[in-house]
């Protein structure tokens, strides 16, 4: 009853943020936040969940400001790690990586499970995800609003994410975010 009920929380968040973002009513206000900071209280978080997940983490070793509403960034790492380790079936490793790259910094949370049906790729973050093949047991099935919230994050801080899955096996999702903000 309580996993049901934080399921069911989380998912009222998601829809409360992205109805909010998409109506304008939200204006993110970016602060300049430390990257291990931030790092830091998603990897508390997901641990808080999932004691027993192994989660890799490589960070550039220069100090990172970054331009961000930290608390809808934290959102979207945090939901990028619980998704794979709810739907990465064969999971082995997962990894949160960061680095540097021309002005922008790129964030990769990366596994090694069963990857993502291309029938499935064209949709994930419009939460238009064709159903899976399971049938109406006592498993939660993916609504499909969590990835589109994430997007929506994303997008709302003048970034992109995609996901592809990787040759050796899994998916990674990838977003970007300026380091300093245009004058």
């Amino acid at each position: 009853i309580r996993e049901d009920s934080e399921w069911l929380v989380r998912m009222v968040e998601n829809l409360l943020s992205i109805t909010r973002i998409d109506s304008g009513k939200v204006k993110i206000s970016k602060t300049p936040t430390v990257l291990e900071e931030l790092i830091d209280s998603c990897v508390l978080k997901f641990r808080k969940r999932y004691p027993n997940q192994n989660l890799q983490i490589e960070l550039p070793e220069e100090l990172a400001l970054i331009p961000m509403d930290a608390m809808l960034i934290e959102q979207v790492i945090v939901n990028i790690l619980e998704n794979a380790v709810q739907h990465a079936v064969g999971m082995t490793q997962l990894t949160l990586r960061v680095f540097l790259l021309g002005g922008r910094a790129v964030f990769e949370i990366q596994d090694d499970g069963c990857g993502i049906r291309e029938d499935r790729m064209t949709g994930l973050f419009t939460g238009m995800v064709p159903p899976t093949d399971r049938s109406a047991d006592s498993q939660r099935r993916n609504a499909g609003i969590g990835l589109s919230v994430c997007a929506t994050i994303i997008k709302a801080h003048g970034g992109d994410i995609r996901a592809e899955n990787r040759k050796s096996g899994g998916v990674v999702f990838r977003f970007t975010l300026e380091l300093e903000e245009e004058a």
